[in-house]
């Protein structure tokens, strides 16, 4: 018998090598960085800095101190914008990679570290950057004028050492998920009550900060300190990667993905779809109601407020968009209506995702028996009854505050079917059949599908509430809104709803 020698075991991958190998050959496939892309990405960038740079610049850093000394505002709106900045990284990962790699590279025997420095060097620089923008607005609405550099310096670190602190809270949720949900919810209440608690302070006088007078110097070492620790606690986080579990990571892959196919692609209703899909498949504890077998309610709007009630989470960000037109009551009439009117929308397309399902799946419908224009009227009761609490809380408080005079509430209600068509048509709204509009500009052709789609829906809202705007504009308090607004407003909800009704399919499912 002739001895067969074992095959020589093949020496351990050098992760250099291997790193080097497929940078090369993502460059051959998919080339270097084009000249034209980085131009226009600067010249876009440019470009929005000259339009909304001085506005934000002036939010961000007033001229002069708000009279009456600094108040506990500033701090209130500091923490609903770190938890919301929170809640950002939340949906993002936020740490991610390309979804090849995460396909390719992420399950190899490959260092887990490498692959995800560039995800984490990126999320902490974003954090950095936001917390110093908070740190500063924060400063520019407490500090007396004029203002040295030392005293912008330790607002920016306080700002930047918190921001680092919520990013850190964020890689433990994604290395954790059992105790993400908790965080995830902690984050939201601190949100939302950080926007209401400003709101109530603003509209009952805003308390004044102690005389305690704290030293530049301290808060500037105190937040050095802090940011020290933030970083180095970054460190350890980047060390501790190799033993990070695949499954967060792969996940945020995928839905950074998707954002990415919605920009290339122009097609934002996918990204939708995505969205819904992703929050039923984190609900593992649905259980039945007895809303369906009572049969008190139509099928479809039990389904409706079914869907409002599982989604009691995402509620409360309506709750807390309530308290921002408190802010702008003293503002421009055009930004005090966009506000409200947008945010009445946004209340209203909470259920939205039921209409993407009929269209999907006609033939359910038809199973109940029931044909498109009666879908249509059930699918905007649920909407409309939303819109039109919105509408009359968010109105009631300016009319507490003094802003308006009159039953705006109850035009709030009326309005409410008409956010509800307009929410509705927006919901059926898709990118797809317009995304190969192109429009010239000197910087090339672009689709204008996106356009079109942001301003579907909104068209019909506008038109549909000029009872609310006209009025905002032309009935500052102390004039008193007259019964005829209520009227038009009621007339034109009716006038849409019964518009949208009537164009509606006669066959179900048929949008």
């Amino acid at each position: 018998m002739t001895p067969i020698a074992a095959p020589a075991r093949p020496a351990s991958l050098d992760p250099a090598h291997a790193r080097r190998w497929i940078r090369r050959r993502r460059i051959a496939a998919e080339g270097r960085a084009d000249v034209g892309t980085v131009y226009a990405a600067t010249l876009a960038l440019l470009m929005a800095a000259a339009l909304v740079g001085p506005p934000v610049a002036g939010v961000i850093w007033p001229p002069d101190m708000p009279g009456g000394g600094p108040t506990v505002t500033p701090f209130v709106g500091a923490v609903a914008a770190l938890a919301a900045f929170f809640v950002v990284l939340r949906q993002l990962g936020p740490l991610s990679v390309s979804r090849s790699d995460a396909t390719w590279l992420l399950p190899a025997p490959l260092p887990r570290r490498t692959l995800l420095t560039p995800a984490l060097v990126l999320t902490t620089v974003v954090a950095l950057v936001v917390g110093a923008v908070i740190g500063v607005a924060v400063t520019g609405h407490i500090a007396a004028r004029p203002t040295g550099l030392l005293v912008l310096g330790a607002g920016g670190t306080t700002g930047a050492a918190a921001a680092v602190g919520v990013a850190l809270l964020a890689f433990t949720c994604q290395r954790r998920p059992s105790t993400a949900r908790f965080a995830d919810g902690i984050g939201i209440a601190v949100g939302v009550g950080g926007l209401v608690l400003a709101a109530a302070l603003r509209a009952t006088g805003e308390p004044g900060l102690p005389a305690v007078r704290l030293p530049p110097e301290a808060v500037l070492a105190v937040g050095a300190a802090a940011l020290a620790a933030g970083l180095i606690a970054v460190g350890s986080t980047w060390r501790a990667l190799e033993s990070w579990p695949a499954a967060p990571i792969a996940g945020a892959s995928i839905t950074m993905g998707a954002y990415a196919d919605v920009v290339y692609a122009v097609e934002p209703s996918y990204l939708t779809e995505m969205s819904a899909r992703r929050f039923w498949r984190s609900r593992t504890r649905v259980r039945t109601t007895r809303l369906l077998p009572a049969r008190r309610l139509p099928p479809l709007v039990a389904q409706d407020l079914i869907i409002l009630r599982r989604k009691a989470a995402r509620l409360w960000w309506p709750v807390g968009a309530a308290a921002v037109p408190v802010y702008l009551a003293d503002g421009p009439a055009w930004l005090l209506i966009g506000v409200v009117v947008i945010g009445a929308l946004a209340a209203a397309s909470l259920t939205a995702e039921s209409t993407h399902d009929d269209a999907a799946n006609p033939a359910m419908l038809r199973l109940l028996g029931v044909t498109g224009r009666q879908v249509t009227a059930a699918r905007l009761v649920v909407p409309a009854v939303v819109a039109g609490g919105w509408l009359a809380v968010t109105l009631a408080v300016l009319q507490a505050l003094g802003a308006l005079t009159g039953p705006w509430w109850v035009l709030g209600l009326l309005a409410g079917p008409a956010v509800a068509a307009g929410a509705f048509q927006r919901a059926r709204a898709s990118a797809a059949s317009i995304g190969t509009v192109l429009i010239d500009t000197p910087l090339g052709a672009f689709p204008a599908g996106m356009l079109l789609w942001l301003l579907n829906g909104i068209d019909v809202l506008a038109v549909l509430t000029l009872p609310i705007s006209v009025g905002l504009v032309l009935l500052p308090a102390p004039e008193v809104l007259g019964w005829h607004w209520l009227l038009a407003q009621a007339v034109s909800s009716a006038l849409g709803y019964a518009l949208l009704v009537r164009r509606s399919g006669t066959t179900a499912g048929s949008f």
